[in-house]
């Protein structure tokens, strides 16, 4: 998008950061919080054997269910000394430190007895998992696998395969007894607690790892390796580390990338408006594919303060995020065009950090402000679509260099941006007006609505003209935002 003059702003979602055009010149700071840490332990059930011909067929066999995961979440914490950009002072960002590890322990599961003829399933009782707290994570329990299913001929098909965040699950067959580690288990669901972590009809797991320990080496090479126009369902698992790579997904639908978890799992790179001549450009990462999946993941744009710089576009339709952080200064979450969801996430920068044109909800995330800015979020909705960019809860906070009063809800980038925000607990760095202006277009002739916001930041009498009534607030769920496509990520 062209540069564009306004003061600076600084916005954060539950994980990560994202920019909007402006000739303003940000200061720089660097913080943010960890995300919380999920854990979905998984099973695997096993089938027993079918005897043939009416002979019986001896000792079916157990296969050990459960997985275990051990993982904390650790903050990036830092900050650096800010510039001092035009209509605004820089001020550090304070970080802050992840939650707590959580353990699992899988249970043993007991093997089938076959029977003369016909073979009895045998079935396994999945391990359980608790998962690490922070603010913003969630603790999950994994359910239990159903029992593999019997067949003619002498062969039994294994359960379901559970979703394991850097963990293990344990594979079918062998003898009973404890189990042991086997591969991540592709598919399969969890009960209660978090949604899974890939939508269903997983076909395939490509592995990455920094280290050699995967497949591949890179994220792009990985999906490099999947045909141009594939529609097949394929995950991506990727082991801890810093990934410092222009990322590019495209062409390929229903792909699903899983982080060990979004504190140590980062896709970075620090391109900027500057540095590339456009804000677009300036992308750490880009997917324009549909139908698109990413669980426990950093994106983040490395450039700092002081330019337009991505860390994520996004311009597919029926993409979602869970878990995730986005992580920047100016202009970090671009929703550019399609449709998006966002849960449990974190954004962090300080002006426009979340714009674009897209429906892209957000919901229970949160956005930080690290440095002064001028608004949180800069829609640019074009009139034919009724819903811009939605926070459905979550919270609005900034570190404690961001003055009282001075950021923005929201500015029109576009003169019929759309943009709300429901039942969100605002910070006390809120301008009391809410919304302001931006490239001559008028806050009050475009389409900013608000309700029922909490915390010191709430001000309903200062923005009373902005509020939805409770049956205007009614249309704002996630049904009926983002329909016909529910997102697996909001069950």
């Amino acid at each position: 998008m062209n540069m564009r003059a306004r003061t600076a702003i600084v916005f954060v979602v539950s994980w990560a950061a994202i920019g909007c055009t402006s000739a303003d010149s940000g200061s720089s700071g660097a913080g943010g919080s960890s995300g919380g840490a999920v854990s979905n332990a998984g099973v695997i059930g096993s089938g027993g054997l079918t005897g043939t011909g009416g002979a019986t067929a001896t000792g079916g066999f157990a296969n050990t269910g459960g997985a275990t995961t051990t993982w904390g979440a650790g903050g990036m914490g830092g900050a650096e000394p800010g510039d001092g950009g035009p209509g605004h002072a820089g001020g550090g960002g304070a970080g802050k430190s992840g939650g707590t590890a959580g353990t699992s322990v899988g249970d043993t599961g007991t093997g089938g007895t076959s029977m003369s003829g016909t073979g009895a399933a045998g079935t396994a009782a999945g391990g359980t998992s608790m998962g690490g707290t922070d603010a913003g994570g969630r603790s999950t329990a994994g359910g239990a696998g159903g029992g593999g299913i019997t067949s003619t001929g002498g062969s039994a098909s294994g359960g379901r395969g559970g979703v394991v965040t850097g963990g293990t699950t344990s594979t079918a067959g062998g003898t009973g007894g404890k189990g042991t580690g086997g591969a991540v288990a592709t598919g399969g669901t969890t009960v209660g607690g978090d949604p899974a972590l890939c939508p269903a009809g997983i076909t395939q797991t490509i592995s990455v790892a920094k280290d050699g320990s995967g497949q591949f080496t890179t994220v792009q090479a990985a999906v490099n390796s999947i045909a141009s126009g594939s529609s097949a369902h394929i995950r991506v698992d990727i082991k801890a580390g810093t990934y410092t790579e222009k990322l590019t997904i495209a062409s390929r639908t229903n792909l699903c990338l899983v982080g060990a978890d979004a504190t140590s799992t980062i896709l970075t790179y620090g391109d900027s408006n500057a540095s590339t001549g456009g804000t677009s450009s300036s992308a750490s990462v880009y997917i324009s594919a549909n139908d698109f999946s990413a669980a426990n993941l950093t994106f983040q744009n490395s450039y700092g303060s002081g330019s337009q710089a991505v860390a994520l576009r996004t311009t597919g339709q029926r993409q979602q995020f869970l878990n995730c952080r986005f992580v920047g200064y100016q202009d970090t979450l671009y929703t550019h065009s399609g449709t998006q969801y966002f849960r449990n996430c974190y954004v962090q920068g300080n002006t426009d950090y979340v714009f674009g044109g897209a429906t892209a909800v957000l919901e229970n995330c949160e956005a930080r402000n690290v440095e002064g800015g001028s608004a949180v979020a800069a829609p640019n909705t074009d009139i034919s679509t009724t819903y811009g960019i939605v926070f459905l809860g979550g919270k609005f906070t900034a570190v404690s260099a961001v003055k009282s009063n001075s950021v923005a809800l929201g500015r029109p980038w576009g003169a019929d941006g759309a943009a709300a925000y429901l039942r969100v607990d605002l910070g006390t760095h809120i301008l009391a007006a809410g919304f302001v202006a931006m490239s001559g277009n008028q806050p009050q002739d475009a389409r900013f609505h608000e309700y029922q916001s909490t915390g010191s930041g709430a001000n309903t009498s200062s923005r009373s003209s902005y509020q939805l009534s409770a049956s205007q607030a009614a249309s704002y769920s996630v049904a009926n935002i983002l329909a016909p496509w529910t997102p697996s990520y909001s069950q």
